[in-house]
């Protein structure tokens, strides 16, 4: 079980990172990237400058080995002797048609002598290859005596040229060399007495160390450029983020100003088209709202108070009457209309603070077409015809004709019969009341919809007042002298009650009397 203090520090680092500020963690995050990405690139460096001089190692190597194949052909006829000389200088194998010559290195390391193979019969003159090999411990013949050349010259021990070359895994490059037996001897040519006849394979040892030294000759200058350079990036990128966050700083002084909704201040607006660009447009786009529902708000409260405190007045004023006048015949009825009246008043915005208060559905997507096939169906038709029985029993005074033009079928709508219910019933009371002796509600179907239209033969609506009758507490002024009950909110009620169940309603212009069109999806 492994220890829960050991599981919990990965979320503590987490956690620590999370605390540091953007800028820190974008030049921290970046000098990490920067040093990263300059170590990989010194290595290639390294690794490329290490390639490259190997290479030309190899080709020096190669040409060494032709070069020492030349000079053992021209001296091996002549001077026996003088083959020593150069397999003793140099790391230098010769393999002949009986096998190796006698040298330290195959004594050194008999194995990886054998493993050199002769040039093969079919090699052309030029041949060349190179035989990965590796040098392990030299082998104990070797030892650390000084010896000298046949001619003299003083050479390095055995166990001092074996060390070189122990313990790594080097290339042989190799090349070939043909020896024939001359058929007339001359003074300057000995006896082929001295070499026997046939091909010659001669190896001649890639050695690093010149690579290496060129390889490693870098390792300063890059020890010192890469966090150098890792540290630039860091602070370039701190610099760059705190430029870049200067505009999201000025939005948020702007912001802290704001003391409450309406005040009217506003972000400034970067110039750059990017995504603080439209951070700040979107910022002001919230606040032009919440300054809309703040103005709103404010003059809802006034509106309503000054609603509210006409029908408190009058029915103060008729329970005054009729504390003073008890048997004056009316007052208690004057107090009761007062009553309703307030009542409807106070349920009307109830139902406006509900609707404020109850997000709008969404209109398209999966969760929209979700919710239609969740919500219950209500017949459109069976509810206007029990409006219509409705409205003559309790519209005030004489009531206008009535008349329904619907389909044969039923229309039905997906939503809250409630509501449904309120919406209508507010449209039909506001045609009954603004009509003078006849209201035609038509009820038709179309592709995805289902469209009520309200016409009463009353006033026209003028043409600028067709969006401002549906806010709040909204009547014209025609309509304050013979209303005698209204409060300016059932259209306001009825479009909130209509976005609510993804529908329009809006006042269509027409030649008499007012229209009010109702569409509701289907």
């Amino acid at each position: 079980m492994p220890d829960p203090a050991l599981l919990r520090i990965p979320g503590r680092t987490l956690l620590w990172w999370a605390r540091l500020p953007t800028r820190a963690r974008t030049a921290c995050a970046a000098g990490a990237a920067a040093l990263i990405l300059a170590g990989a690139g010194a290595w290639w460096l390294h690794h490329d400058v290490y390639a490259t001089q190997m290479t030309a190692a190899r080709g020096r190597a190669l040409a060494q080995s032709r070069a020492v194949s030349a000079e053992f052909a021209r001296i091996q006829a002549r001077d026996p002797e003088a083959t020593s000389d150069i397999i003793d200088l140099w790391p230098v194998v010769i393999i002949g048609p009986s096998g190796p010559f006698a040298s330290w290195l195959p004594e050194a390391f008999p194995d990886a002598a054998r493993a050199l193979p002769p040039a093969p019969a079919s090699a052309r003159p030029g041949w060349g290859t190179f035989v990965p090999v590796h040098f392990g411990t030299p082998a104990s013949s070797c030892r650390q005596a000084p010896s000298h050349t046949p001619s003299g010259q003083p050479v390095t021990d055995c166990l001092s040229k074996a060390a070189v070359l122990a313990g790594q895994s080097l290339d042989m490059a190799g090349t070939s060399v043909d020896i024939h037996t001359p058929d007339i001897h001359t003074p300057d040519i000995p006896s082929p007495s001295s070499a026997p006849a046939g091909r010659y394979t001669v190896y001649v040892a890639v050695t690093r160390t010149e690579a290496a030294q060129a390889a490693d000759a870098l390792i300063p200058a890059l020890a010192g450029a890469v966090p150098l350079a890792a540290l630039i990036v860091a602070l370039s990128a701190w610099v760059a983020t705190t430029r870049a966050l200067r505009p999201i700083e000025a939005i948020r002084t702007r912001l802290a100003t704001v003391a409450q909704p309406g005040a009217g201040t506003r972000v400034p607006v970067p110039a750059a088209e990017d995504e603080i660009t439209r951070l700040a447009r979107t910022t002001n786009d919230t606040l032009d709202i919440l300054d809309a529902h703040a103005h709103r708000q404010r003059r809802f409260i006034a509106d309503a108070a000054h609603e509210l405190r006409s029908p408190v007045t009058g029915l103060r004023a008729t329970l005054e009457v009729a504390l003073t006048h008890p048997r004056r015949p009316g007052a208690l009825t004057n107090a009761l209309q007062a009553a309703t009246r307030l009542q409807h008043l106070v349920e009307d915005l109830l139902t406006l603070a509900r609707l404020d208060n109850t997000p709008s559905p969404p209109t398209t997507g999966t969760k929209a077409r979700a919710r239609a096939r969740t919500r219950a169906r209500v017949n459109l038709t069976d509810l206007v015809q029990e409006l219509l029985l409705e409205i003559p029993h309790t519209q005030p005074g004489a009531a206008p004709r009535l008349t329904l033009r619907a389909p044969d079928a039923p229309l039905d709508v997906p939503g809250d019969r409630d509501q449904l219910r309120r919406l209508l019933r507010n449209l039909l009371d506001n045609a009954a009341r603004h009509a003078d002796t006849q209201v035609t509600v038509t009820l038709d179907s179309r592709p995805g919809w289902v469209e009520c239209a309200v016409h009463n033969d009353g006033d026209p609506i003028p043409e600028a007042d067709r969006e401002r009758i549906f806010e709040r507490f909204t009547r014209l002024d025609e309509a304050r002298t013979r209303d005698t009950g209204g409060s300016g909110l059932g259209l306001a009620i009825a479009r909130d009650i209509t976005h609510h169940h993804q529908g329009t309603l809006t006042a269509t212009p027409t030649s008499q009397g007012a229209t009010f069109l109702l569409r509701l999806p289907s």
